[in-house]
């Protein structure tokens, strides 16, 4: 859930842009280097470095971006181990950015505890895990996805461990979505607690496999609507993704 993008060592140096306040600067200087958009979150002085700051940016996804910046926001460096920092300025670096990963993560947790609140349960396929007293994980994944496939393979393991709620959002192409639509209307009709059953189907449709005609022509309304309603969320940006419900 935790992403602070740039952790290696890197100097930015662009053109001044005499007339900008630091902040467009500093959005500029990033922009131009890592393609990114940030706005400026957190600005403090250094007392390592005279006329830098430690700035902690947020790109429009929310991902953390932290960087020592020049004064007029021209150019950055990216933090790195091989800096000689004060070790006030250390410890002020390293409790500004713990509190900016909570805040980030408390704020995914409630925006993705908002969205799966809003599907009904026939969106999902449950898995029931093999302990007891065991936490709920939420798995957004994709039949044609390679990681996807790679994790139904030892999602035995993962059941040990939760019980599962599978929905899709397929990131490939028409086919992707048609198979976990069938996944999801062949394990509909299968008891709740066949969970060696409804893997065993979800195993016939995550691998390359040419559908029928029949299949083809199967309605996958229902994964295009909660796939366009994951997406757009825009918390969950691939697959695949997993949550541990609260």
């Amino acid at each position: 859930m935790q992403k602070t993008i740039l952790n290696t060592a890197m100097i930015v140096g662009l053109a001044s842009f005499a007339n900008a306040g630091f902040e467009e600067n500093f959005t500029k200087s990033v922009q131009g280097f890592a393609g990114v958009e940030v706005k400026v979150q957190l600005k403090k002085p250094l007392k390592s470095f005279k006329n830098q700051y430690f700035v902690i940016g947020r790109t429009q996804g929310g991902d953390i971006f932290p960087a020592l910046v020049s004064q007029e926001g021209s150019y950055f460096v990216a933090l790195s181990n091989m800096m000689n920092l004060d070790k006030e300025d250390s410890k002020m670096i390293m409790e500004e950015l713990r509190k900016a990963e909570n805040a980030k993560e408390k704020k995914d947790t409630a925006a993705l505890n908002a969205l799966f609140s809003g599907f009904n349960q026939e969106d999902f396929i449950y898995l029931r895990g093999t302990g007891k007293n065991l936490p709920t994980h939420i798995v957004v994944t994709d039949p044609d996805c390679p990681y996807c496939r790679k994790q139904l393979e030892e999602i035995e393991s993962e059941l040990k461990e939760a019980n599962l709620k599978l929905i899709f959002a397929p990131v490939h192409q028409k086919e992707a979505f048609i198979k976990a639509q069938l996944a999801m209307n062949q394990t509909a009709k299968l008891k709740a607690d066949d969970t060696k059953g409804k893997i065993k189907i979800l195993r016939k449709f995550y691998q390359d496999r040419k559908l029928s005609k029949e299949e083809m022509a199967t309605d996958f309304t229902q994964v295009r609507k909660n796939t366009d309603k994951i997406f757009a969320s825009k918390v969950i940006r691939g697959v695949p993704f997993v949550f541990e419900q609260k």
